[in-house]
């Protein structure tokens, strides 16, 4: 069918491009003024010719009817690859609003959909101009009859002068078996009263768009005692998600019951396609039944793959610490290593009923949870008073700073509960594209 629809549209294009000579008009007229109006005989041509031109003329609406599908006004709110994706005429075209009691209308004017996610394309209008989310206050989700699926992430562009806003929003793909999904509206009215509304719209699934690269990776890279295990990598023509985890649901009951807890708070790594980064879109963390997971986002894969790559940067969490280090009265020059992390201890001293410590660390050492045990007395941090970052001439970052205890004493006792770092890895894990 394809390879007709082809040929066919090779056609059109040559017979747009035919062009009478300039003498066949003055023949055609000559003979037409020579012959005889003959009513009744060559209806059979006419017929055939009219059925021809109905054919060309239905096949040319046809194509002119797919290229006129494309979301119109939503350019600022798309990326690079979704312009594409439009301007190709993918995806569906929906076409339907609903009003709610305040005047606000919602249109959902299209969706695009593949095995990665369901993108919404969807306008809202205020009357009053106030077009704000926030002010709107609303929420939203995808509801079919096998399962509901929530937003992701979404972007907007506001135009004030319209009132009017353009919302592109990523949901969950919905399942193989969902035919048709409603797409749920809650409006929180200025009483804080709940107003519902929904559209609701066939899913045509042959206009979704395929899968481009599907792989099982199953690789674990080690940082330093933590090991972060790659799963899977999806990419379809809205984008491209890598998952996997960081510790399993076993790893984590036992760092629970030792009391070596790990919260990871974030994992930076870049996907290469022939050598060049991919975009980012963003990425998100969870811990579950599962264990700890993850997900990362990047735009799709170049037409062109010829090698694909996963370079593992670094991994920053906090962990718990539960130590406590004496300190010197004076506190100069006293070094401290906790988990491999450095503290220098630059200065103690005590102002206006309370004690200071001002110390050293890398800029991504953090004491998420610290004590000062004064006299045997454990004393909160009441605020850090001061932040100083300097570059080293090796490049290295230090961050000093200054940590308030609102209590004096003789003894002090530095008591670490839990502490933030990063961890650099700098690995990178093959992917096969054949």
């Amino acid at each position: 069918m394809k390879n007709i629809e082809q040929w066919l549209n090779d056609k059109k294009i040559e017979i747009d491009q035919l062009e009478a000579p300039r003498e066949l008009e003055f023949k055609l007229r000559s003979a037409l003024a020579k012959a005889e109006s003959r009513r009744k005989k060559g209806w059979g041509i006419r017929v055939a010719a009219a059925c021809l031109a109905i054919f060309i003329i239905s096949y040319n609406f046809s194509t002119f009817a797919y290229y006129g599908k494309r979301l119109v006004g939503y350019d600022q709110v798309m990326d690079g690859p979704l312009n594409k994706l439009n301007q190709l005429g993918k995806g569906q075209i929906i076409d339907k609003k609903v009003t709610f009691n305040n005047g606000v209308v919602i249109t959902l004017d299209g969706i695009m959909l593949d095995e990665n996610q369901l993108l919404a394309f969807y306008r809202i209008q205020d009357p009053t101009g106030k077009v704000d989310v926030e002010q709107l206050n609303f929420q939203m989700q995808m509801e079919g009859f096998w399962g509901r699926y929530y937003m992701q992430s979404g972007r907007g562009e506001i135009k004030e002068e319209t009132g009017e806003m353009k919302w592109v929003a990523s949901f969950g793909p919905p399942g193989l078996l969902e035919k048709n999904l409603h797409l749920k509206i809650g409006l929180i009215t200025e009483k804080g009263l709940l107003e519902e509304e929904e559209i609701l719209f066939p899913l045509d699934r042959n206009k979704a768009m395929s899968t481009t690269l599907k792989k099982n990776i199953r690789q674990t890279i080690r940082a330093e005692g933590s090991s972060v295990r790659f799963e899977s990598i999806l990419a379809s023509p809205t984008r491209t998600v890598i998952t996997g985890s960081i510790e399993n649901i076993l790893e984590l009951a036992i760092d629970q019951m030792k009391g070596e807890r790990m919260r990871p708070e974030g994992l930076s790594i870049k996907l290469l396609a022939n050598g060049e980064p991919v975009p980012q879109q963003g990425a998100g963390m969870s811990t579950d039944m599962k264990g700890i997971t993850f997900e990362h986002y990047f735009d799709p894969l170049p037409e062109k793959l010829q090698s694909l790559q996963i370079q593992v940067d670094s991994l920053s969490a906090d962990y718990d610490v539960r130590q406590e280090v004496a300190l010197k009265k004076d506190g100069q020059g006293q070094n401290i290593e906790i988990l491999g992390q450095k503290i220098e201890i630059n200065r103690i001293y005590q102002a206006q009923g309370s004690s200071y410590i001002t110390l050293t660390t890398a800029e991504t050492t953090l004491l998420t949870r610290v004590y000062l045990v004064v006299d045997g007395k454990k004393v909160a941090l009441k605020k850090t008073i001061t932040n100083d970052y300097k570059k080293q001439a090796d490049g290295r970052i230090l961050h000093t700073r200054t940590l308030h205890f609102p209590e004096t004493g003789k003894s002090y006792r530095l008591d670490i509960e839990r502490m933030s770092f990063l961890k650099n890895v700098n690995k990178r894990i093959n992917i096969p594209v054949n």
